[in-house]
C-alpha cells in the first residue's frame, strides 16, 4: 500500500489499492444501465475519492456510478460515486471519481424505506418499484419485510378505525345503565328501580337503596341511537380518508411494507485491509 499526496480540490490523501471492481452506470431515472456495466480494477482510493480503470471504451450518458468492490471476507460492498474525469487508458477507460453526498445518492436509505405520503395517505418508497426490482435482480438491493399495515380495500390509503354499531355502523351508541341489587341479586335497567321515594327493587320491593351498600351500577347492553339495535359488543369500522369508503375491519386489505438494503462500502476500509 502506497500513499500519494494529491493537490486537487479534495485535498486528501490517496492510497494505491488494487482491487477488482464492478461498475454500474446509474441512469437519470436512478435505474442501472446494465448495457454499459463493466469490470475493472481500482488504482487509488481516498476517503471520498477513487480512481479506477474499466475494460470498456463505451462511455455511458451519465456521470453517476455504483461501484461494487469485494472485501477481504469475499462480501461485495457498494459505493455511489460521480465521475470528475474520464479518459482513454489502453483498451479501456480511466476514471477519477468522488463519492456522492447522501442526499444525492439514489440508493440512500431515505429512498429505500417506505414512508407515509401525507397527501394520499399511502406507504411507498421514493424510488419506483420497477427501479427497485432492477437493482434487486442485480443482487445490489435486498428486500426486507418491515411491517404489515391495513389499508383501504379500494384505493390503498391508510384508513382510520373506530368502534360502531354492529348493525348500521353508527358511532351514536350508548350503554344502557343497569342496577345489581345485592340482597336478591336482581339486575335490571335503572328505570325499573326508580320509585317516588327513591330507588326501590322491583323484585323484592326493598326501598331507599343506597349505592355501594345495597346495589352497584353495571354497564348493560349497548343501544344504537340511530337504528335502535341492541347488542353486547361493537364492531371495528375502517374509514378511508382519501376515498371515503367505510368497511368492517375484516374487509380491509393487509399490505406488506418492504424496505430495501444495500451493503454499503467505506472506501478507507479497503485501505486498512490492503
Amino acid at each position: 500500500m502506497n500513499r500519494t499526496d494529491c493537490g486537487d480540490e479534495l485535498d486528501e490523501s490517496r492510497y494505491a489499492v488494487t482491487r477488482g471492481v464492478f461498475a454500474i452506470p446509474i441512469l437519470h431515472d436512478h435505474s442501472p444501465d446494465v448495457s454499459h456495466s463493466s469490470e475493472g480494477i481500482t488504482i487509488e482510493i481516498g476517503r471520498n475519492s477513487i480512481v479506477f480503470e474499466l475494460a470498456t471504451k463505451a462511455r455511458p450518458a451519465t456521470s453517476k456510478w455504483l461501484l461494487g468492490i469485494e472485501s477481504e471476507n469475499g462480501e461485495l460492498g457498494f459505493k455511489t460515486v460521480v465521475s470528475r474525469n474520464v479518459s482513454q487508458a489502453g483498451l479501456g477507460l480511466h476514471i477519477s471519481a468522488t463519492t456522492v453526498r447522501p442526499g444525492d445518492d439514489p440508493l440512500s436509505e431515505d429512498n429505500l424505506t417506505p414512508t407515509l405520503d401525507p397527501q394520499d395517505l399511502t406507504f411507498h418508497t421514493k424510488l419506483p418499484l420497477a427501479v427497485l426490482n432492477k437493482w434487486v435482480s442485480l443482487g445490489v438491493l435486498r428486500p426486507r419485510l418491515l411491517d404489515r399495515v391495513l389499508v383501504c380495500r379500494g384505493c390503498g390509503s391508510l384508513p382510520t378505525f373506530r368502534r360502531g354499531c354492529r348493525n348500521c355502523g353508527s358511532i351514536e351508541v350508548k350503554s344502557q345503565r343497569m342496577i345489581h341489587h345485592f340482597a336478591c341479586a336482581h339486575v335490571d335497567h335503572v328505570t325499573s328501580f326508580r320509585h317516588e321515594a327513591g330507588l326501590a327493587c322491583p323484585k323484592c320491593l326493598a326501598k331507599k337503596l343506597v349505592v355501594g351498600a345495597d346495589f352497584e351500577y353495571l354497564d348493560g347492553p349497548l343501544q344504537c341511537l340511530d337504528c335502535q339495535w341492541a347488542d353486547t359488543e361493537l364492531m371495528t369500522i375502517a374509514r378511508c380518508g382519501s376515498c371515503g369508503d367505510e368497511c368492517t375491519l375484516d374487509q380491509t386489505v393487509e399490505k406488506e411494507m418492504v424496505e430495501y438494503r444495500v451493503n454499503r462500502l467505506e472506501l478507507l476500509d479497503l485501505v486498512a485491509a490492503n
